[in-house]
């Protein structure tokens, strides 16, 4: 590449400078000549950018029938879903996203939730409103199993800080691997034998055609009835009244849901009120060090497109991520 390519970044809290970084992260790299907004109207002409570096923006969206330069779209998010709404699949774009962005802060979120049960934090902490003083048995996470679906960089933190509680960790991953601190890695065939053997289901894949309802009635009734689930990745991989059905005549012990079929979750929905549930807002990727990240993997991107390289995080239409 000689001449610098145009980049635009769409990035909130707009912080230009003369060295053209954000948030310490410096942009002005060989051959790429970046651009910041925020807002459609900061955007003089779009047809001049060859890369677009954004969130899932609708205005975005509209923007791209004047990007006539338009060659590579790097998304700030880890998850892609949407990108099929966008019907984007055929234009020829190549596609990248932030895999592994979320990686630590969603990974300490699904240690604390398998802390929550274990421990029986839930039940102090209403005895405490109450200033009951009663105590209880307590379990520990040592010796327990985790059952990883999706052994990507949210499911290897996952596995990675479960080894340090000692637990004996399974899952499954798009293949059979052997993985380092990994007692067994399936294919998406082995998903059953993951599922008999976990006391904590962790479910981190990515939403596709596949996953989509994956985890319902059948499933959970293949599952120990003290096992816990813990749902940090899309609420549609889990058929959400089998879930219901199951907590309500405690098939299974608990349910840590950080997403839901619909968000934000309706007031009428009963798991607002079972004591066995642990509910959090789709906040579990929520960290200080987002956008650090994210750009720092799109600067990885960059190396390899500039060399013609495949693109470490790009996004493989065929397979849904």
């Amino acid at each position: 590449m000689s001449a610098k390519k145009k980049a635009l970044f769409l990035l909130p809290k707009k912080e230009q400078n003369k060295e053209k970084k954000y948030r310490g992260i410096v942009l002005d790299q060989p051959d790429l000549d970046p651009f910041f907004a925020y807002r459609p109207e900061e955007i003089d002409d779009p047809g001049e950018f060859e890369v677009v570096v954004s969130f899932f923006y609708p205005w975005f969206y509209e923007l791209l029938p004047e990007m006539k330069r338009l060659q590579w779209i790097h998304f700030l998010s880890a998850g892609v879903d949407r990108l099929w709404d966008w019907e984007l699949e055929n234009k020829g774009y190549i596609f990248s996203k932030s895999s592994g962005v979320h990686a630590q802060p969603i990974s300490d979120h699904v240690m604390a939730m398998a802390l929550y049960f274990s421990r029986r934090l839930g039940e102090f902490y209403r005895q405490q409103k109450k200033r009951e003083w009663n105590r209880h048995p307590l379990g520990e996470l040592y010796g327990m199993s985790m059952g990883i679906l999706g052994m990507g960089a949210i499911g290897r933190a996952c596995a990675q800080k479960a080894r340090a509680f000692e637990m004996r960790v399974i899952g499954t991953a798009n293949r059979p691997r052997e993985m380092e601190g990994i007692d067994y890695c399936g294919g998406p065939d082995m998903i059953d034998r993951v599922l008999q053997e976990s006391d904590y289901l962790v479910i981190a894949l990515p939403l596709t055609e596949k996953t989509r309802g994956l985890i319902g009635e059948k499933e959970i009734a293949k599952m120990k009835k003290n096992a816990v689930i813990i749902n940090i990745a899309r609420g549609e991989i889990i058929v959400e009244p089998a879930l219901i059905k199951a907590l309500q005549d405690g098939r299974i012990r608990g349910a840590g849901l950080d997403v839901f079929a619909e968000e934000p979750l309706p007031e009428e929905s009963p798991l607002w009120e079972m004591e066995n549930v642990l509910i959090t807002p789709h906040i579990a990727g929520s960290t200080p060090y987002y956008m650090e990240r994210a750009l720092k993997i799109f600067l990885n991107n960059w190396q390899a497109f500039r060399a013609n390289h495949p693109l470490p995080t790009g996004v493989d239409l065929e397979r849904g991520y």
